[in-house]
């Protein structure tokens, strides 16, 4: 049989495909994936959305500078990151050897779907990201991943960030972004009764609108949704950049570069996690030879 053609990104799309999902995904009983699906239905939280264009950007210059021909997308709350490759490479994408590895297999059967309907091959690892990669495992050209480090206790971070840089083939590239909240040091970040509140508030009167209605749900249903999800994400706050550019050199990496993304393109980011007045951070570095 024939493979379809690989069929363009586009918003619209990405979000037919999370609908055509989320019947399925319910019953997989995972609080925050599902939490997390939703929320972005109703328009409450932007997920990658608003800081899509800088991915796509500095996905394409790192195309640009060296072909990429691998890339190992390490966790994934959704299809997101997956989709954010589709946009960088367009069709050239299925001609790409992609890995998408995370702990649940949940965020990895979404990108299994997302892949099948746009047309092009993924494989997919469920396996703890904080155990280094065998000596026989594949190396990319690429990895790429987008809040990590805040599932992460802080005294665990620099080995994660050492194991990711283990999977890079020499001059590969480590792409990291991360939310940094230097108010905060390094407490766990919850969500206070009154937040809890207020998300599930604004997830009914969206609910209630026929342009996010979700005709599955009921408000019952949507209440304990919004609610499971605010009580399985807890995170731990970044406290400084000089923490992820230490991971970086500490790793191996070279050409280390961190830098905040625009505030501007930022302005309408809409934030799932509590008290999120924070920069958020691009981290790069390449695999020495």
């Amino acid at each position: 049989m024939t493979a379809p053609p690989c069929a363009a990104y586009g918003h619209a799309a990405r979000r037919g495909q999370l609908l055509h999902a989320l019947p399925a995904l319910l019953p997989m009983q995972s609080a925050y994936h599902a939490g997390w699906v939703v929320l972005q239905l109703l328009g409450i939280i932007s997920g990658l959305d608003s800081e899509r264009a800088h991915i796509v950007r500095h996905v394409r210059a790192l195309a640009r500078a060296r072909p990429i021909a691998s890339v190992y997308v390490a966790g994934s709350a959704d299809c997101g990151l997956l989709s954010v490759l589709h946009e960088a490479f367009g069709a050239d994408i299925a001609g790409l050897d992609v890995r998408v590895a995370d702990r649940s297999p949940v965020p990895l059967a979404l990108c299994r779907q997302y892949a099948a309907a746009m047309g092009f091959p993924v494989a997919l690892e469920v396996c703890d990201l904080g155990a280094p990669p065998g000596p026989a495992e594949r190396r990319y050209d690429l990895v790429l991943t987008h809040s990590l480090l805040s599932f992460i206790a802080p005294d665990a971070r620099a080995a994660l960030v050492g194991h990711l840089a283990a999977r890079l083939d020499v001059a590969g590239s480590l792409l990291l972004y991360q939310s940094v909240r230097a108010r905060h040091g390094s407490p766990l970040l919850s969500y206070s009764p009154e937040q809890v509140d207020s998300m599930v508030g604004a997830s009914l009167a969206a609910q209630r609108s026929a342009a996010r209605c979700l005709p599955m749900l009921t408000e019952h249903e949507l209440e304990g949704i919004v609610r499971a999800f605010c009580a399985a994400k807890i995170t731990h706050a970044v406290a400084s950049e000089d923490e992820l550019i230490h991971s970086a050199r500490a790793a191996g990496l070279a050409g280390v570069r961190c830098e905040p993304l625009s505030e501007r393109e930022l302005a309408g980011h809409r934030p799932a996690t509590p008290e999120s007045r924070y920069v958020k951070w691009m981290l790069q570095g390449q695999r020495a030879a």
